[in-house]
């Protein structure tokens, strides 16, 4: 029974339904002597406050697994701070708990591999540029095609395919010498400026623009979150973070076109 949140909540209640009738039976039983009308209203009264301060309590302590939970998970999408929870009791929540910790353990371990890669990636390309002469690459832009969502659903991989291509000749149109532009999953691109994050607003926002796609009679368009960063291998994978927490704020605002 110790397994069942349905059980547990119906103990609860019976323990707090019967605490003012059998503290009424009490006092008729006790004390006879004493029963006046107000006398009893008020022992009902205190007894069915006590029976409510036990269940709201109990309930307190048998959902406190969900609080710590959510409290974590804003942590980690926030600043991608690692979830960790204690087992908590062997009931629902706490299946629903260890369920939710182990696959995001299992998400961000998949995650962390992948930001590292990405940021060996930008660190790497970024000193070739150096190399080559052009200027240290100051701001990351992380574009994601508003109509995606869209494509998805058709399923038609050759006009998909079409649209990545026609997107990044568009982004790269926009770049210059030493400046990186990658493909960064479905429908998005990530650029790597050498504009301060001022200017780079300026220029995100124009390549958020509606472009077209040869053969395709409709038009196209992005949203897009800028993020600086620091020199180290360190500080790409920490702003490749900030981006996708960005971008995923951004999109529950819903809208298209955005630069944040």
């Amino acid at each position: 029974w110790t397994q069942s949140i349905a059980v547990k909540s119906f103990a609860v209640a019976f323990v707090a339904t019967h605490i003012p009738l059998l503290t009424l039976v009490a006092v008729v039983t006790l004390r006879p002597d004493w029963l006046t009308p107000w006398r009893v209203l008020s022992a009902a009264l205190v007894a069915t406050l006590l029976a409510t301060a036990l269940v709201i309590y109990v309930l307190w302590r048998m959902f406190a697994p969900l609080r710590k939970a959510a409290d974590g998970l804003e942590a980690f999408m926030a600043k991608g701070a690692s979830l960790r929870l204690a087992p908590g009791s062997s009931d629902e929540v706490g299946r629903l708990v260890r369920v939710l910790t182990a696959a995001l353990a299992h998400w961000d371990r998949s995650r962390a591999a992948l930001l590292h890669s990405g940021a060996q990636v930008l660190q790497r390309r970024s000193a070739q540029a150096q190399e080559m002469g052009g200027e240290r690459l100051r701001t990351l832009v992380l574009l994601e095609l508003d109509q995606w969502p869209m494509l998805d659903a058709e399923g038609d991989l050759e006009r998909m395919e079409q649209v990545q291509t026609a997107m990044l000749e568009h982004l790269a149109a926009a770049t210059v010498s030493g400046e990186i532009v990658l493909p960064w999953g479905r429908g998005r691109f990530l650029l790597a400026l050498a504009s301060l994050q001022a200017d780079a607003g300026g220029r995100a926002q124009a390549l958020c623009q509606p472009f077209g796609v040869a053969g395709d009679a409709q038009t196209y368009h992005c949203s897009a979150v800028l993020e600086t960063r620091s020199g180290t291998a360190v500080g790409w994978a920490s702003a490749l973070q900030r981006l996708e927490q960005k971008l995923y704020t951004l999109r529950q605002q819903g809208g298209v076109m955005q630069v944040a």
